[in-house]
């Protein structure tokens, strides 16, 4: 793995975006993963390691988290200002018929992008995301994020860890101390603080209602679809998976038991689910010698 960065300009102010290079970073194949909305781009490692022998895989710390800098205007933490972010960074590394992993907000991005930029993306893995969000998940996500807790011991920031993200599934001890020790920062005066700027809470201050749904864009969707949904998952029902199974794309629906919102993507079964839909179709372009076309843009 290797570490790289991108200065983002724009919207408004110009930012540094980090991200992590795994793989052959020659391989005409590419993986974009982008992560959850409190957390970063090495929540990816376990899927990364599991892939890098058949791609290069680009896992990014969106603005605000991870090594990623922070903007001084708070409005700016917006999708919109996330799609640009990462429309601008596939532009950057030259990126183009991409298979894209987002979680939950990484998700939202990834729709977006495959709907107005289709030649960017060949397949889109949604992970416990669509068009339509349920209030009660929406309440849930407000009632911490932004938060800016202190710990004065690492094993503080894990037990708050599991609590918070006990959705994500049986983890080993081992899968929460990495993710500990990727999800803090120390403060000047020694305390652990979390990765991120509390500032990426404020659209979620004055939560009143779900978003509004975005069906017209998942119409206009044309690449294949995987739709992991965790089966206790309280932001993407059961209903919303079952229509995006019907509608646009038509999504490859798979249920992860026992799992809330999201799955971590930290097993090998979940890990297997993801490395079998993108490599679909590889050993014909092997026998052809002709990469993977990217989508054909719409005009």
């Amino acid at each position: 793995m290797k570490d790289g960065s991108w200065a983002a300009f724009g919207p408004a102010e110009t930012v540094r975006l980090n991200y992590f290079d795994w793989g052959p970073r020659m391989h005409p194949k590419r993986v974009f993963c982008v992560h959850g909305l409190t957390r970063q781009g090495r929540d990816f490692d376990e899927l990364a390691k599991g892939l890098q022998k058949v791609r290069r895989i680009v896992c990014v710390d969106l603005v605000g988290r991870g090594r990623s800098g922070w903007v001084t205007d708070k409005k700016l933490y917006s999708l919109d200002t996330y799609v640009a972010h990462m429309s601008g960074l596939l532009d950057h590394l030259g990126f183009e018929g991409i298979d894209w992993v987002g979680t939950s907000l990484g998700g939202l991005i990834g729709m977006r992008l495959a709907a107005e930029r289709p030649e960017l993306i060949r397949r889109l893995v949604l992970n416990d995301i669509g068009p339509e969000l349920e209030f009660e998940g929406v309440k849930a996500i407000a009632g911490y994020v932004g938060q800016d807790p202190r710990f004065k011991r690492l094993g503080d920031v894990a037990e708050y860890l599991k609590k918070v993200h006990a959705d994500f599934g049986e983890l080993t001890d081992a899968q929460w101390s990495e993710m500990t020790t990727h999800s803090i920062m120390r403060h000047p005066d020694g305390a652990y603080g979390l990765h991120y700027d509390p500032g990426i809470g404020l659209p979620f201050r004055s939560v009143t209602k779900p978003p509004p749904s975005s069906w017209d864009q998942w119409e206009q969707i044309a690449c294949p679809v995987l739709l992991l949904r965790g089966e206790r998952s309280k932001l993407l029902s059961a209903a919303t998976a079952a229509r995006m199974a019907k509608t646009g794309p038509r999504a490859q629906v798979v249920t992860i038991k026992s799992v809330g919102h999201a799955p971590a993507l930290m097993s090998e079964d979940q890990i297997s689910v993801i490395r079998d839909f993108i490599t679909a179709g590889d050993e014909d372009d092997e026998e052809d010698g002709t990469p993977t076309p990217a989508p054909p843009k719409r005009a």
